[in-house]
């Protein structure tokens, strides 16, 4: 085993490395922690174990250790999903572990005190954080195999499966706060020819294109899927109906614009897209019937083109 944790003990904004330590190394468990020090390990990690969550995690490990010092706060930070548990106050003196599982970096807990750490409570502190090495490893596991199974893998946008778990909540939520929400459904004109001339390995990345340019228009905050084969979703929050209209133009206009001469295509690529706002009676089904009724019309209507309904 090759479980790391690295430890800062400073009041410092930038503090020092004050020492590297083996957790869980191959050592007799005799010798590694007495027998009730080992127990209470095995038994915390245990405990953590039953969690998928990471927030849920650091929570209930704070809970088990906070007999241990008089903590004021702690945050715990994971690059490899960009997550960030904090609680309490940020202020004071700090020890800083940093998880790893082998050459994996699992994340990095920081733990606040009003006062200095001392030997004793490093040593527990130290003992206590291996129970967190697989927890969090797992939680990890879990949570990048939720993501992949969200994402769509050509366009990198999220998926079918994604939309019907997250936009029932956004609409829920814009009808409670009753805030304006718009939803979006296009569909792209001429792709058909596009892929059956140049295969699908172009159309493919028409696609990719595609979906670039809705993410470039749209805010951090909206939501965009790839229903399926053509077809987009979006869903934008705290939109009325002619900030929908612009968002739905830009995307239009730079559809129509994409140089798809790059990829060897002669032809052009468009886009219909409906629109309908959330209303109070409304449910995702009825809402996403009302946009997909708008996109047909305006697929009837000529294609290329914008329709409220």
């Amino acid at each position: 085993m090759s479980q790391t944790t690295q430890l800062f003990n400073s009041e410092k904004p930038n503090p020092q490395v004050a020492a590297q330590i083996i957790a869980l190394d191959p050592r007799a468990a005799g010798r590694a922690l007495g027998n009730r020090k080992h127990l209470r390990v095995l038994q915390l990690s245990d405990l953590l174990s039953r969690h998928l969550e990471i927030p849920q995690i650091i929570e209930a490990f704070m809970a088990e250790i906070a007999d241990n010092g008089n903590y004021c706060g702690y945050r715990f930070s994971c690059d490899e999903l960009t997550a960030v548990v904090e609680s309490g106050m940020s202020e004071g003196f700090t020890a800083v572990y940093r998880l790893k599982l082998r050459n994996r970096t699992l994340g990095e807990l920081t733990l606040f005190k009003p006062t200095s750490f001392n030997s004793r409570e490093l040593c527990e502190l130290e003992d206590l954080m291996c129970s967190l090495i697989y927890p969090i490893k797992n939680a990890l596991m879990y949570q990048i195999a939720l993501m992949s199974a969200y994402r769509d893998p050509l366009t990198g946008l999220n998926n079918r499966l994604a939309m019907e778990k997250n936009l029932p909540r956004e609409i829920d939520l814009a009808k409670r706060h009753r805030q304006s929400m718009a939803l979006l459904v296009m569909d792209l004109d001429g792709f058909k020819q596009i892929n059956d001339s140049f295969g699908h390995d172009i159309g493919d990345q028409v696609l990719r294109e595609v979906a670039e340019v809705i993410c470039q228009v749209v805010r951090n905050t909206d939501l965009v899927y790839r229903f399926g084969g053509d077809e987009f979703v979006g869903g934008l929050a705290q939109t009325d109906v002619h900030g929908a209209i612009d968002v739905c133009e830009r995307i239009r206009t730079s559809v129509d614009s994409l140089n798809l001469g790059a990829f060897g295509v002669t032809g052009q690529v468009q886009v219909s897209i409906g629109i309908t706002l959330v209303r109070q009676g409304d449910c995702f089904l009825s809402t996403f019937k009302r946009a997909d009724k708008a996109l047909y019309q305006a697929k009837l209507n000529g294609k290329n083109q914008i329709i409220i309904c």
